[in-house]
């Protein structure tokens, strides 16, 4: 019969620690689990299926640099550029960067072409587009399978595990909920944890 041998250099707080299981242990299990789940149907499999929004278009700079070109036309030429794959990343079509890059000369046309309102509006839809991409690409990056927990769960995880780099990647596999940044991320207020528990209790009351 054999028997462990515990190291005598490990103190029992350690030894402790070693037996509890981290929520990204208890995560990565869960996402094992339904990785090798093959009794799952294909209904089940589209009813997760995620939607991304769909890759900026590259276009090689070349084509319109060819030929014989002064320093100061190309460096033009190349700020051009910058711009319009800057404006093309934001998710802006063709015509879109067009318009959006010759809008100081919509108002002096020869009055030819669309109505100078219509023409405002798609320029205040354009700008609300790149608005809209700008705070999308600034949300926080997670894992799709990302867990949130609590304020209190995350501070018994934090208590638990600080100071220790045991399994720091599976961090990833957990965030903190919304109350956490009610607790002082958000907008650089702090709250005092007492309002948070009135305001949890508010809410699941309704």
């Amino acid at each position: 019969m054999k028997t462990g041998r515990v190291n005598s250099s490990l103190s029992s707080d350690e030894l402790l620690l070693e037996d509890l299981e981290t929520e990204g242990e208890r995560q990565l299990k869960s996402l094992l689990h339904h990785q090798l789940d093959t009794t799952v149907s294909i209904e089940q499999c589209k009813s997760k299926r995620r939607c991304f929004a769909p890759a900026a278009f590259y276009k090689p700079f070349g084509e319109e640099a060819a030929g014989a070109l002064t320093l100061s036309q190309f460096q033009a030429l190349q700020e051009s550029n910058k711009e319009t794959a800057s404006l093309r990343e934001l998710g802006l079509s063709d015509s879109e960067i067009l318009l959006w890059k010759n809008r100081a000369s919509t108002g002096k046309g020869s009055g030819l072409g669309a109505a100078p309102e219509a023409t405002q509006d798609r320029l205040h839809a354009i700008q609300e587009k790149m608005e809209e991409h700008q705070r999308i690409l600034a949300l926080p990056q997670r894992f799709a399978g990302s867990k949130q927990l609590s304020r209190r769960e995350m501070e018994i995880e934090n208590a638990l595990f600080q100071g220790t780099d045991r399994h720091s990647f599976l961090r990833a596999l957990y965030h903190e909920g919304l109350w956490s940044a009610l607790a002082g991320e958000h907008v650089g207020m702090k709250l005092h944890p007492r309002l948070i528990f009135v305001c949890k209790t508010v809410f699941n009351r309704r």
